[in-house]
């Protein structure tokens, strides 16, 4: 007996050839997180659909939804895309990271309302010209919560402290005070300016962040901060992760 086509929302992650006319393409839907999908004829110039499923596109879109294995596409309508995205190497970078970071999260579990909502409105902002690393690095501090690892960014882990000097420890959690530094001889040792701005960014809504401007060198150190905490508490990154570290190292 033949399924019946499913309609839901989505937002392509991205899109590979398969065979001579197909092509694979990942979408993270609303509804069943991400799903991949035989799309039949992408790569004939009368396909009615190979515009929709361009990475970086969104909208409402049709198709057999299968718990294992390809699912398929039929029809997509409504379709938008992230066009600065797709036009910069830069922003492309991190969106992908972006999408990399949530799967790793969730699996091939649905994504929850919260984070998908979040997700899609980081994309509308890195797509509206706001700092691309910033943005993505107020998601990675909001993830540890669905990583399972939320640091406490609070008060002082270990003596419960909210007043005085700040460092983080990963062992520990989440912010020690001066009081406690010795609790923890490997905590990161960053300046009290890159604590402040993980606390902001552990707790701030997009629409909080206006535009927003750091130094450089402050973006640097909350980034290698940053890094430091996922990879003791998360304990890996995905590999899109070493492209933006590249295109750092190169200047683009």
């Amino acid at each position: 007996m033949a399924q019946t086509p499913t309609n839901f929302f989505g937002i392509v992650v991205r899109r590979q050839r398969y065979k001579e006319r197909d092509a694979l393409v990942t979408i993270l839907t609303k509804e069943y997180g991400f799903k991949t999908f035989l799309v039949r004829s992408t790569q004939t110039a009368k396909s009615k659909i190979s515009g929709s499923v361009i990475t970086f596109s969104y909208g409402e879109y049709s198709g057999i939804i299968k718990n294992d294995g390809l699912s398929y596409l039929n029809s997509a309508s409504n379709i938008k895309q992230f066009d600065e995205i797709v036009k910069d190497i830069e922003l492309n970078a991190y969106a992908t990271f972006l999408f990399d970071l949530l799967h790793e999260a969730f699996i091939d579990d649905p994504v929850p309302d919260y984070w998908y909502r979040k997700l899609f409105k980081a994309l509308l902002y890195i797509d509206n010209g706001y700092d691309a690393q910033i943005i993505v690095n107020i998601m990675q501090m909001q993830l540890l919560e669905a990583f399972g690892v939320a640091p406490n960014m609070d008060s002082c882990v270990v003596g419960g402290e909210t007043e005085g000097v700040f460092d983080f420890s990963v062992l520990l959690g989440g912010l020690i005070c001066s009081k406690h530094f010795d609790d923890d001889i490997h905590r990161l040792h960053i300046p009290k300016r890159i604590v402040y701005f993980l606390r902001l960014f552990s707790k701030i809504s997009f629409d909080q962040v206006g535009k927003i401007e750091i130094k450089e060198n402050n973006k640097d150190l909350i980034q290698h901060a940053i890094d430091a905490i996922y990879l003791g508490t998360v304990g890996y990154y995905p590999k899109s992760k070493t492209f933006i570290d590249k295109m750092k190292r190169w200047h683009i």
